[in-house]
């Protein structure tokens, strides 16, 4: 089955199969974020010999000629037939379709998003969002804001954990409520936001940026730990603008999301630390096993696939416990099922998903597990080796070799010999710090575990 609705072809034209087999070769090209969001959205057709693909908006087709036209061209001309000669980039002329209240009135406001503002993904909704244990109070604030628009008792959400974990899902469920309700948003991710400030400096344009985008009742930044503030003031400054701006209106209300908590945000200084912090932070985690199956499971059928939970189980326990690895596995399985025409049976989904099987093999090792660590915590792999002895350098080491002693097969000596020599009563005191206060601090355990499962899964 075609993932497209295709127009109408005559006998002539050739078939749109190979763009199927170059959609395949990109999810491996790209990462599974990007895929998603860029790439598999576009609707091809064959216009006069050229495979013309069509995307919703221009700031879509600038993107992509930016980022993938190279590799999409490489890839039609690898697989497209000899009648294909070349690609075409077009806005999709879609009619636009209001959106429905829950309770029609005889005038129902749809709201949208301003100029500037990213698009939303349509499929992010609070519906489509699994909840679980490790996701639980973000979500709440979240549908809390949505449901409450422009009266909520937060006016800055900042939810925080690694990647792939429904952050961006969840902010853009609640600018989907937000459209539904009459108001304006505005989504920015790190990249949109620097190129958009960027022209607005060249054309001596900043005021009328920050007035624009101060019109929107919501603001949403995406990924807010890749913006170096400290090396780009000027944008700092843009973006310290618009928080005081924002702040003003009682209505307003910005979420943020990061990959590490406010006071790990070592790009910025201590007056964003600051307004991060006062604000609601929601830590999301890693899901468990049973979470895990249950994302899957949704997933599965909204692609109207059967997905055994035997085979749900098997890719929870050898994908990264994030959504976007999970979903990236699960379409490669839907796609292994669809062009072979087999039932999902064990042995398929083992076959499709063999290079993340592959890749956790590999993953867990004292080198990844230090850089892993290192990263949680905001040092340098540098620091964790050396002699400094300062608390906040001290515990992610502890926490690193607990972390190797536990998870690999390397003994105390050799631990200590990894980081730079230490004797393996230092490894000893260290294993034995670390599981005394996992047992007397959540957080400590809650850091553990998190670490722990990112390692088994990455």
């Amino acid at each position: 089955m075609s993932l497209f609705d295709e127009a109408a072809m005559t006998d002539t034209a050739p078939s749109l199969d190979f763009w199927q087999q170059c959609l395949k070769e990109l999810s491996f090209e790209v990462s599974e974020a990007d895929f998603l969001r860029w790439l598999s959205p576009l609707k091809p057709s064959i216009e006069g010999g050229v495979l013309v693909l069509s995307a919703i908006n221009q700031y879509f087709i600038n993107r992509i000629n930016e980022e993938y036209i190279e590799l999409i061209e490489r890839l039609v001309q690898k697989h497209a037939p000899a009648s294909v000669q070349g690609v075409r980039l077009a806005v999709a002329q879609v009619p636009e379709t209001p959106i429905k209240s829950d309770k029609p009135t005889k005038k129902s406001k749809v709201g949208t998003q301003i100029e500037e503002s990213e698009q939303i993904e349509e499929h992010y909704t609070f519906d489509a969002f699994v909840k679980g244990k490790s996701n639980a109070f973000a979500y709440n604030a979240c549908y809390d804001l949505g449901k409450k628009a422009g009266d909520s008792l937060y006016p800055l959400v900042f939810l925080y954990g690694s990647s792939g974990l429904g952050k961006t899902h969840l902010m853009h469920a609640v600018a989907h409520r937000y459209q539904k309700a009459g108001l304006k948003f505005c989504c920015l991710t790190k990249d949109h936001f620097f190129r958009i400030t960027k022209d607005a400096f060249r054309d001596q344009k900043v005021d009328q940026l920050v007035k624009k985008i101060c019109k929107a009742d919501l603001l949403i930044i995406d990924d807010i730990h890749l913006i170096n503030a400290k090396n780009a003031p000027k944008v700092a400054d843009v973006l310290l603008t618009i928080f005081s701006e924002f702040s003003k209106n009682k209505k307003h209300r910005i979420i943020l999301a990061s990959d590490r908590q406010p006071t790990q945000l070592n790009n910025f200084d201590e007056r964003f630390k600051s307004r991060f912090s006062g604000g609601l932070n929601l830590l999301i985690e890693p899901p468990d096993i049973d979470m895990r199956v249950q994302i899957l499971e949704k997933k599965a059928s909204v692609l109207n696939m059967e997905l055994p939970k035997e085979c749900a189980l098997f890719i929870a326990q050898n994908v990264a416990p994030d959504v976007r690895r999970l979903e990236g596995a699960l379409n490669q399985v839907h796609a292994n099922h669809a062009m072979s025409g087999e039932p999902v049976t064990l042995s398929l989904v083992r076959h499709a998903i063999k290079d993340h099987v592959e890749a956790r093999a590999r993953a867990v090792n004292a080198d990844n597990i230090r850089d892993l660590v290192a990263q949680y915590y905001g040092v340098s792999a540098k620091d964790l080796m050396g002699k400094k002895r300062a608390r906040n350098i001290a515990r992610p080491r502890q926490m690193a070799m607990a972390l190797i002693r536990e998870l690999t097969q390397d003994s105390f000596p050799e631990i200590g010999q990894f980081f730079g020599g230490r004797d393996h009563t230092t490894v000893m005191h260290a294993c034995k710090a670390i599981e005394e206060l996992r047992a007397e601090d959540i957080k400590v355990e809650k850091a553990y575990q998190a670490l722990k499962a990112t390692l088994e899964f990455e």
